[in-house]
C-alpha cells in the first residue's frame, strides 16, 4: 500500500535522510521517500505488518510533525 503524508519541520537534505532510513527501518515499510521541499513523506508498506500510526510516530520521533 502506498501513502503520502504531509510533514512539517523538514528544512534540509539531512532532515530528509533521517525520515527516510528510520521509516526504512521498520519491518513492513518496503520504501520511503522524502522531500523536505514539498514538506511530503511518501511510504510504501505492508498495512498487515505495520499501521499507519507507527508510521506517524516514527516521523514524529525523529522531531517531525504529521500533518492531518
Amino acid at each position: 500500500m502506498k501513502n503520502e503524508l504531509r510533514v512539517s519541520g523538514m528544512s534540509c537534505g539531512g532532515c530528509q535522510l533521517l525520515v527516510k532510513e528510520a521509516l526504512e527501518e521498520m519491518q513492513g515499510v518496503t520504501l520511503a521517500e522524502a522531500s523536505f521541499r514539498d514538506g511530503v513523506v511518501a511510504v510504501d508498506y505492508d498495512p498487515e505488518a505495520v499501521s499507519m500510526a507507527a508510521i506517524k510516530a516514527v516521523i514524529e520521533e525523529q522531531g517531525f510533525k504529521v500533518q492531518e
